[in-house]
């Protein structure tokens, strides 16, 4: 997709909406989720109204709190290995959006300029709860290859020694399948409940197929000219954050994130404050060094062209950034696809993204899980597979797959 975003224009009406848990909108299959407990943020979505982007004119009373978006998408880690049935940059515009609007939900429906109330009206009354959201399935993990791994590793270490980059962020798949389909909408209130200070969410590929996750990491948070965005590098079992903030490999690498970002974002910065230190940010099964960096566009920027300059950062690819793309598609074996993109919302009150990470590619009875884990010098395969491991407990559980 290009820098600028299709202005179609559409319509909408929106009203109170009689459902309990935003979950269970249907009856058709959810084609976005957005979700941060921590925020009182809960938005599920139906159908694809448009794509590309444009502006809604609300043909009825506008509700007293605007939806988030109500453009939903995002773009892929690396456009040249995408998934099947996935853009490399998609964002949509829901037939039906449901929210809260702090005290109770509302739905809204959508539909291209010239769309009737009555056809607007018409595709509320077809809005149907599905059943309560519940998943007794239990999935398996298909062995992968420990060797390939450690094979990895060292080549990218051998790539350091010799001055190729500085650091580059490798990932690995871990594949599971179950006896029935993966229940989408009970993984999603799972990892919704025990990621509460998360970024949920959920894109449906044009295959069907559903991405899922709940990432720590903001991209970008921005509305005007302000712009903040996340340094978060370095890991350590949940309670080691002493540990970590004593780790000269993880300061290393954490500081490697924080210059890629900065040097990213001085172009199109009248001002740029980033924390002197980094601070611990404790989540449900890991602890992280975070550095939170905020920025003030110079005038005519857009908040979206920013986000796409920024993207990918260290925590995600490597530094510099061109090597470690470079090294990446000849070594890693296989298609990352969305794992490590960018997913979120963008409209009148801004545009929220989030690193798409602690996330799985769900295909009806089997599923992937993506895990990674930076390399820099210093770095040993043992550590980094551990490092990943503790990194996969964030989703399986929601899969279905517990320590025994």
């Amino acid at each position: 997709m290009g820098n600028d975003l299709a202005r179609m224009q559409y319509v909408g009406i929106a009203r109170p909406a009689h459902i309990g848990a935003l979950l269970r909108l249907g009856p058709e299959p959810l084609s976005v989720f957005w979700s941060n407990p921590s925020r009182t943020l809960h938005v599920t979505g139906l159908g694809v109204a448009g794509e590309g982007g444009g502006d809604v004119t609300w043909l009825s009373m506008q509700p007293p709190v605007a939806p988030p978006g109500p453009w939903f998408g995002g773009w892929a880690f690396d456009p040249e290995r995408a998934w099947d049935g996935f853009d490399g940059e998609r964002w949509i515009l829901p037939e039906v959006l449901a929210w809260w609007d702090g005290a109770r939900p509302w739905m809204a429906a959508f539909g291209p300029a010239g769309t009737s109330i009555q056809a607007l009206e018409a595709r509320l009354d077809r809005v149907q709860e599905v059943e309560a959201i519940t998943s007794s399935a239990k999935a398996r993990l298909i062995p992968g290859s420990r060797k390939f791994w450690d094979a990895r590793v060292e080549a990218a270490l051998s790539a350091i020694a010799g001055g190729r980059f500085e650091k580059v962020v490798l990932a690995r798949v871990i594949e599971l399948e179950s006896d029935q389909p993966f229940a989408e909408r009970a993984v999603l209130k799972s990892l919704e409940a025990r990621h509460r200070q998360c970024w949920s969410f959920l894109v449906r590929g044009r295959d069907g197929r559903a991405f899922v996750g709940a990432s720590p990491e903001s991209l970008c948070e921005a509305c005007g000219s302000s712009f903040s965005t996340d340094a978060l590098a370095g890991t350590a079992a949940g309670g080691d954050g002493f540990r970590l903030m004593q780790s000269d490999k993880d300061r290393r690498e954490h500081q490697s994130v924080v210059d890629g970002i900065r040097e990213s974002l001085t172009p199109f910065a009248a001002q740029l404050k980033v924390a002197a230190i980094p601070r611990v940010k404790v989540l449900a099964n890991v602890d992280h060094l975070f550095t939170p960096i905020q920025a003030t566009l110079k005038p005519g920027i857009r908040a979206l062209d920013v986000a796409r300059a920024l993207h990918p950062t260290p925590a995600v690819a490597g530094r510099s950034r061109a090597a470690a793309l470079e090294w990446l598609r000849v070594n890693e074996g296989f298609s990352r696809g969305w794992y490590t993109g960018a997913v979120g919302t963008m409209g009148p009150g801004g545009l929220t993204l989030a690193v798409a990470l602690r996330s799985a590619l769900i295909s009806g009875a089997r599923a992937q899980v993506f895990v990674g884990a930076g390399i820099v010098a210093g770095s040993t395969a043992e550590a980094e597979w551990l490092e990943t491991e503790r990194k996969s407990k964030a989703m399986l559980p929601a899969l279905g797959v517990h320590d025994e």
